[in-house]
C-alpha cells in the first residue's frame, strides 16, 4: 500500500537562518540567555562570555554577535517561536553567507542594519538597509553588506565579515 497524506516533497528554496553555500564561514555556539525564543535569522547581541540575547536599544555594532543560524534538532510546540530556545545552546553565522528576511526592500550590496528598535519589543533582531527610526531604529555592522536584492519581508543574502 503507498503512503499517503502528510508530507511535502516541495520545500522553499531557503529559509531565514539557512546558510546559502559551502563558502568559508565561521561559526560559533551560544546559549540563548534571554526570555523568549530566538527566531532563526535573526541577528544577536552579546550578553556575558557564553550568552547572546536579541538586541535592545541600548545595543551597539560592537555587541553583534551574528546571526542565528537554522537548525532541526528540537521539539516546538504550536505556540513557540520556531528558534533558538531560550536556556538552550544555538549556533550563530559570525562570518560567512547566510539568508535573512529583509525588513524593507534592499538590493545587492547595500549596507546592512541590525533593527534594535526603541525598547517596545518589536522588530529586534531583523535586518534593514536604512537607519530607521524609533521601533525600526537600527545600527549600522560594519563587514557586512546584502548579497542578493529583495523585497520588504522576503529572503536575502547577507556577508558577514566580522570575525568571531
Amino acid at each position: 500500500m503507498p503512503v499517503q497524506g502528510g508530507n511535502a516533497i516541495d520545500h522553499g528554496f531557503a529559509y531565514a537562518g539557512m546558510a546559502v553555500d559551502g563558502q568559508t564561514a565561521n561559526d560559533v555556539s551560544k546559549l540563548n540567555t534571554g526570555s523568549v525564543n530566538i527566531p532563526y535569522g535573526y541577528g544577536v547581541v552579546s550578553d556575558g562570555d557564553n550568552g547572546a540575547v536579541l538586541p535592545t536599544a541600548a545595543s551597539t555594532a560592537a555587541d553583534f554577535v551574528g546571526i542565528v543560524k537554522r537548525e532541526l534538532n528540537r521539539a516546538y510546540t504550536a505556540s513557540e517561536t520556531f528558534g533558538a530556545q531560550v536556556d538552550r545552546d544555538m549556533t550563530v553565522r559570525t562570518a560567512g553567507v547566510i539568508y535573512a528576511t529583509a525588513r524593507v526592500a534592499v538590493a545587492k550590496d547595500d549596507p546592512v542594519y541590525l533593527v534594535v528598535g526603541d525598547g517596545t519589543g518589536t522588530n529586534q533582531g531583523q535586518f534593514s538597509n536604512v537607519i530607521g527610526a524609533t521601533a525600526t531604529l537600527g545600527v549600522l555592522i560594519p563587514g557586512a553588506k546584502w548579497t542578493s536584492s529583495a523585497g520588504a519581508g522576503e529572503l536575502a543574502k547577507i556577508s558577514l565579515v566580522i570575525g568571531g
